[in-house]
């Protein structure tokens, strides 16, 4: 069986003497000791508070972490369910802490998670960031819900959030994902999902856990897999998402590993995308929650100071990988009062566009071409908040909504370029 090669001995043989679970909640941590005693409290009071009657287990994968976050695992006290660490003896298990092998990321902390969950057959499996301090007993009965009561497959969250938060997203991971895969939805990166025995087989079955996607784009690479897979997806709203943020990432980094990852989740996934027809709402069960009050304090006139500068200095390499049409046109933007720029959306999704195809011919190093994206990206965020940032959270979404649309209808020329890298 596949989870054989994935597990510990020790390991494998406390998860067979567990046996048969009905919920399993998976906790890939790193360096997480000050937030994951939250989480794991929120997840098993959820066990304790709505699913009193079903078998449960949460399994911490551990990355190697120096900050003791095994110890606050293992020691996290909450009401009476037993807890136990692999170099322990064996009894009861409600709780195991073990580290994971390989490559550190999360992908191989979620395949061994995924693992156990095969072994142990669970019927409903969720996923939970460590880093978050905001998580529920709620979040986590919100996330199993779908799964027991309605069949569901994947289960992804939404957040109440400012419609300017979070513009990587906003501006072109969502409405890209959504154009492309068909399927409208609003945290295609949410580190939280709830999955189904069916998917949990599915995803072991796939190849993409020895290579650099398992490393920094898994949480993207299960969306699209479970819209790619045909699987029955959902979203349910759960409350305001607070991470205490410890990537260890620069910006650039950060941009060019979700960039990279939504690129290459296309390139695993064409034959599903290629021929699939407009987009439509991923279903919801649940109210869509209100957006979120605060909008982030961002400089927006230094993110379009940042395109004006940097633009003349990457012509050479804009040129291979821009039609000389939407190339002129970013020149003339640059050309413009930086602070009053307007970088329309049209312009925005040609842009997007042509560095897929770029990113898909290979016209040069992959990582050359997600970088020379990030001055693009700051002149078109700068310009949205800009123009919006004054404006009511209901015009932002409206406006996000139209930027969606024009990604759909651009998705012809998408599909047209694409299949020509391939004649």
């Amino acid at each position: 069986m596949v989870q054989d090669s994935l597990l510990s001995d020790e390991l494998l043989q406390h998860l067979m003497a567990v046996g048969q679970v009905d919920v399993l909640v998976g906790v890939p941590t790193l360096n997480n000791a000050t937030t994951v005693g939250g989480v794991v409290r929120a997840a098993h009071q959820a066990f304790g508070r709505y699913f009193p009657r079903d078998r449960t287990v949460l399994i911490n994968s551990d990355g190697g972490s120096e900050d003791g976050t095994p110890a606050v695992v293992r020691d996290c006290a909450v009401d009476d369910q037993d807890t136990f660490t692999v170099s322990h003896t064996l009894r009861t298990v409600h709780r195991i802490t073990t580290p994971y092998h390989g490559v550190a990321g999360k992908g191989n902390a979620l395949r061994q998670i995924l693992a156990a969950a095969d072994l142990t057959q669970a019927r409903a499996v969720v996923v939970l960031d460590a880093d978050v301090s905001s998580v529920t007993p709620e979040w986590v009965a919100a996330l199993i819900r779908p799964l027991r009561e309605q069949q569901f497959d994947y289960v992804t969250p939404i957040y109440p959030r400012h419609p300017l938060d979070g513009p990587l997203v906003t501006q072109m991971i969502r409405p890209l994902i959504d154009a492309v895969y068909g399927w409208r939805i609003r945290e295609p990166l949410a580190g939280e999902f709830g999955c189904s025995q069916r998917f949990v087989t599915h995803c072991l079955e796939q190849d993409v856990w020895l290579g650099p996607l398992a490393r920094y784009g898994i949480d993207l690479w299960v969306t699209g897999t479970a819209f790619a897979g045909g699987f029955r997806c959902c979203q349910t709203p759960l409350g305001p998402r607070r991470s205490a943020g410890h990537t260890g990432l620069s910006f650039q980094e950060l941009f060019q590993q979700v960039v990279g990852a939504a690129f290459e989740c296309l390139e695993e996934h064409a034959a599903f995308w290629v021929p699939r027809a407009a987009a439509e709402p991923l279903p919801m069960v649940g109210e869509l929650p209100a957006a979120g009050e605060d909008a982030p304090a961002v400089d927006a006139g230094r993110l379009t100071q940042a395109f004006c500068t940097d633009i003349e200095q990457l012509q050479p390499v804009l040129r291979s990988i821009l039609s000389a049409d939407t190339l002129d046109s970013l020149n003339a933007l640059a050309h413009q009062d930086c602070e009053r720029l307007r970088y329309p959306d049209d312009l925005w999704v040609s842009t997007v566009y042509e560095f897929l195809v770029a990113h898909h011919r290979g016209v040069m190093r992959r990582d050359h071409i997600t970088q020379a994206l990030i001055p693009l990206y700051l002149g078109r965020t700068g310009s949205f908040l800009t123009q919006w940032a004054d404006r009511s959270p209901a015009e932002v979404d409206a406006a996000l909504e139209s930027l969606g649309l024009q990604f759909e209808r651009s998705k012809p020329w998408l599909v047209e370029r694409w299949g020509e890298g391939q004649r």
